[in-house]
């Protein structure tokens, strides 16, 4: 008798299609938690910048202000104001989107869209609201006192 070694052809196309199928399903969450994982960064962002601008007032003993512009992508600009409070100098502008496609600020209730931050330590109240290309939300809240909070609405 003689035994042949080896797999069939179709058995080597079933193992590959099941590879295929568990492949697409990979990638299809992974896009997911990539999606979700730039948002979470550009959250974090956002609050470093919101606090790194509010001990800058503080111990500059200068208000400054954040200007925030929604829309797609969306951006914001932190700019120094001098000490009769009349110029304002631009330090950065930055945008969501930069750190991953489809990132954008959705919405703000700010006075004005404008968060300010006063030398005693106090800033406006208020949100932000960053949103991802699935539909993901996180939402910035700031107090008078200048803590800031996130939370995040994962799709």
């Amino acid at each position: 008798m003689k035994t042949d070694k080896g797999f069939s052809l179709i058995e080597l196309m079933i193992v590959i299609a099941i590879i295929g199928i568990m492949a697409s399903v990979t990638s299809i969450a992974w896009q997911r938690y990539v999606n979700n994982a730039n948002l979470r960064t550009a959250a974090r962002d956002f609050v470093s910048d919101m606090d790194n601008t509010k001990r800058k007032a503080v111990a500059e003993e200068l208000n400054y202000r954040m200007t925030i512009t929604a829309g797609t992508p969306g951006n914001y600009t932190i700019e120094r104001r001098n000490a009769s409070n009349t110029v304002s100098t631009v330090i950065a502008t930055k945008s969501p989107n930069s750190l991953g496609a489809g990132l954008n600020i959705n919405s703000t209730n700010y006075t004005g869209n404008i968060i300010y931050f006063q030398p005693r330590g106090t800033t406006s109240a208020g949100d932000v609201v960053l949103r991802n290309s699935r539909g993901s939300t996180a939402t910035i809240t700031s107090n008078t006192t200048g803590k800031n909070y996130v939370r995040f609405s994962m799709q």
